[in-house]
């Protein structure tokens, strides 16, 4: 049984059915991801890469018929050898003889190969080279006009098609195409308007996805890094319903602010190269917008927007925060700001911290953590004596410290705390703080778009804005609310207070604070739609009232409720923080 038939497949007429892989890893609902060619001609999906091979392919690869479930296994799993490179070279060749108008010069600048006809000596396949990490893993092979297979590894974790020629490169512009065939194109016109206005300045990179353009926004989104090098990343899709299509996602997950979109008047970069249109491509290139979402919603969509609004869970608050959690009716929403601010000292990051580390485990969506004021061992230090139970910074000897760590136990719970069962990193850190405020939003729109983190806790967002003046201010928090209405995340900003005025009680020993005494411009408190603030007596003679904080919300846009939320106990030794009337009930003892 071949596997076409083994999942009830028909190759012989032109259709799209549910691609069995993406099935099995419980994607592709709408069972439409695999294309079939018809004729025998197999099949692929741009999803994953799954590829069933037509016959003649394999006739031509000498394969037999029991070895084909095996080729569409391991094309998408295992990176092509040396050997099969070699086989590959010696019946291929760098000349493509113009085929759709593409040079033998731009093929070689891609490193595209060809299989010539016997008969006719004309291309009959092309190999566009595949490659992850800049290393070769394979060959996209199109037989032509359109029939697709892969030999090797090939799936979202590729580079962008032609990255490998551009590694290094810089710049103004990059561009990124439908398809293999339009990078090429798009290349060529580009090269010839460069070439032909004497320009010292390098060739523009041309870029494109290797899983189809539908399906390529993931691929794009993980050269998050790459593409930020560039000041416009130039979009350049086909002119039909797929193009718009994929617009719309790749607008999601590309640095903010650098996305320009391409208008073409005809159907494809290609179809312009051939008939001989670049004049007008090079005027569109030089034409292309800015990307602005449609922004006008009617009313007769709001019921939905509704409801996926509804259906979109909360951010839970920690155990010791359950009555504020009440009042606000059941955590903090997906798509908003959140100030938590006190007194220097006084211990807001550590409330933050038990957030953080609740959140971890509790939250539905992905934390990323900037932390001006700790480093990453630091910070790793705080996270894991909460997750052990034990504060690593009281253990005085650097020898007793190591032992501590490097114990079974201890070793076994650090796994628990940052990695998932698959290995995969359980939140993210930025650590790199010294880069300015510009390079500080790059890293964080890297956390939300390359490592999908939707809640940003920024802790304390007051040493970014010191020194700003109030429009710098305003800048920066209109961009948060930039990201969170373009990317739906929740930024938890750690925030000072202003000194005391002299004749006033200590903010450091509790005086009564109010949205007022929030470091910075009025921005930062305006453009929250929450707002808690904590007092603390750090000097109380008394220990527990020493350790004993109380939170105020002063602002929830989404519920309207105001006022004293909760009063909390922090345990030294536990390195835990806890509602003050559960503490003093489960250690009665102690009061």
């Amino acid at each position: 049984m071949n596997i076409a038939e083994k999942y009830g497949i028909d190759l012989s007429k032109e259709h799209k059915t549910q691609c069995p892989r993406c099935a099995r890893n419980g994607r592709d609902k709408s069972k439409n991801n695999l294309h079939i060619y018809g004729e025998d001609a197999g099949a692929h999906c741009f999803s994953c890469a799954f590829t069933i091979p037509s016959l003649e392919y394999m006739e031509q690869m000498g394969w037999t018929i029991e070895e084909e479930e095996d080729y569409a296994e391991v094309m998408t799993q295992e990176k092509i050898t040396e050997e099969e490179v070699e086989r590959i070279k010696g019946y291929t060749c760098l000349q493509g003889k113009n085929t759709r108008g593409i040079s033998d010069e731009t093929y070689k600048v891609y490193g595209v190969r060809h299989k010539m006809s016997e008969e006719t000596a004309e291309p009959v396949a092309q190999y566009y080279p595949i490659t992850e990490g800049y290393e070769g893993t394979g060959f996209k092979v199109r037989t032509l006009p359109k029939t697709f297979s892969v030999i090797g590894k090939m799936g979202t974790d590729s580079d962008l098609f032609g990255q490998w020629r551009f590694k290094t490169s810089s710049g103004k512009y990059v561009v990124i195409a439908a398809g293999e065939v339009d990078a090429m194109s798009a290349y060529q016109i580009l090269e010839n308007y460069r070439i032909g206005r004497n320009s010292d300045f390098d060739p523009i990179p041309v870029v494109s996805g290797v899983v189809g353009e539908k399906s390529s926004a993931k691929q794009i989104q993980k050269q998050y890094e790459w593409l930020d090098r560039f000041e416009r990343i130039v979009l350049c899709p086909d002119n039909d319903e797929a193009g718009k299509e994929a617009v719309q996602k790749i607008a999601k997950i590309v640095p903010k602010g650098k996305l320009f979109v391409m208008s073409l008047r005809m159907k494809d970069t290609n179809e312009m190269l051939v008939k001989d249109k670049e004049k007008q491509w090079i005027r569109s290139f030089f034409d292309a917008k800015p990307y602005s979402p449609d922004g006008i919603v009617g009313s007769s969509d709001l019921m939905q927007s509704i409801k996926e609004q509804a259906l979109t869970p909360k951010i839970p608050l920690p155990e010791f925060m359950h009555k504020a959690e009440k009042q606000m009716a059941g955590g903090i929403p997906l798509g908003v700001i959140i100030n938590l601010a006190s007194a220097s000292g006084t211990g807001k990051s550590t409330i933050i911290d038990e957030c953080c580390y609740y959140w971890v485990f509790n939250s539905p969506h992905k934390i990323g953590v900037l932390t001006m004021e700790s480093d990453a061992g630091q910070y790793g230090t705080k996270i894991l004596s909460r997750h052990v139970g034990h504060k690593i910074d009281l253990i005085e000897s650097i020898e007793d410290k190591i032992a501590f760590l490097e114990r079974d136990d201890i070793s076994k719970k650090a796994e628990e705390l940052f990695k998932m069962p698959d290995g995969s990193n359980r939140w993210h850190l930025i650590e790199d703080r010294d880069g300015g405020l510009e390079s500080v939003k790059s890293l964080i729109m890297e956390l939300i778009v390359s490592c999908e983190c939707k809640v940003i806790v920024c802790d304390p967002v007051s040493d970014l804005l010191e020194g700003l003046g109030n429009e710098d201010q305003a800048s920066f928090c209109k961009w948060m609310k930039g990201v969170v209405k373009s990317h739906g995340v929740t930024f938890a900003n750690v925030t000072h207070v202003r000194k005391s005025s002299s004749n006033q009680k200590a903010n450091s020993t509790g005086a009564e604070m109010h949205e007022e005494d929030i470091f910075g411009s009025s921005s930062l408190i305006k453009s929250a739609a929450c707002n808690l603030i904590f007092t603390r007596n750090k000097e109380a003679e008394d220990e527990i009232e020493r350790n004993t904080t109380y939170m105020k919300m002063s602002k929830c846009r989404w519920t309207g409720r105001t006022g004293i939320l909760g009063t909390y106990y922090y345990d030294s030794e536990t390195h835990k923080m806890w509602d003050k009337d559960d503490w003093l009930q489960a250690h009665p003892q102690e009061f």
